[in-house]
Parts: structure tokens; C-alpha cells; sequence
């Protein structure tokens, strides 16, 4: 955590995947909350990111399939006096969302 806010203070950028890792196509693994707690505490606006790249290079997969990779980006999530899982779940909610938006066929519809 200091060590993030130390780099943030010092201009540069702090890359968290609140998966941890690769989740296969059309699952949702758990969203850590260290990336939320970091912008909470510095009040640095989060820039959602949603992709399907584990479509062509899954997980535990040395292999790469060829095709074309989707990538959102979103709008900024301020984070400034508000409550981190609420952020995170904010953050969550815009992933999920677009990763069926980019991938329908892989994702099931609540």
C-alpha cells in the first residue's frame, strides 16, 4: 500500500487486475479489493479496463489461438471520500458488464 501511494505521488501509474490472474471465458473470479483500497486512501480515480484476451490465450495455456483481442477502456471511477467496496463493486459491475457486452456468447445473462 505505501509503496503504491509512493508511486502514485510520484506521477506514475499503478496497473492492479483485481482477478489476480486469467479467468477463463464467461467466469468471474473474485475481485480483490486492494486496487479500490489504494484509490480510496489516495483518492485516485480508478480506469476500468475489460478485455477478452483469455479468449485466445487462456489460462495455464502455453499457446496462443490467433484473433482479434477487444479492449474497453472506461470511464474514470472517482474515488475520493467514497467507501471502497463501493468502488469496487462499482469497478466489478462496469468489468462484468462489458466483458458481455465484447464476449455475449461467452457470458450468461443475469
Amino acid at each position: 500500500m505505501a509503496q503504491g501511494a509512493e508511486r502514485l505521488k510520484e506521477g506514475h501509474w499503478v496497473t492492479i487486475f483485481p482477478e489476480g490472474t486469467r479467468v477463463a471465458p464467461g467466469k468471474t473470479g473474485r475481485y480483490g479489493i486492494g486496487g479500490s483500497l489504494l484509490a480510496t486512501r489516495t483518492g485516485t480515480p480508478i480506469l476500468p479496463i475489460a478485455h477478452n484476451a483469455g479468449e485466445y490465450w487462456p489460462r495455464y495455456a502455453f499457446r496462443k489461438r490467433a484473433g482479434t483481442v477487444k479492449v474497453v477502456i472506461g470511464p474514470l471511477i472517482q474515488t475520493a471520500g467514497r467507501d471502497l467496496l463501493t468502488v469496487n463493486n462499482e469497478v466489478q459491475s462496469w468489468i462484468e458488464g462489458e466483458m458481455r457486452r465484447i464476449s455475449p456468447e461467452r457470458h450468461v445473462h443475469p
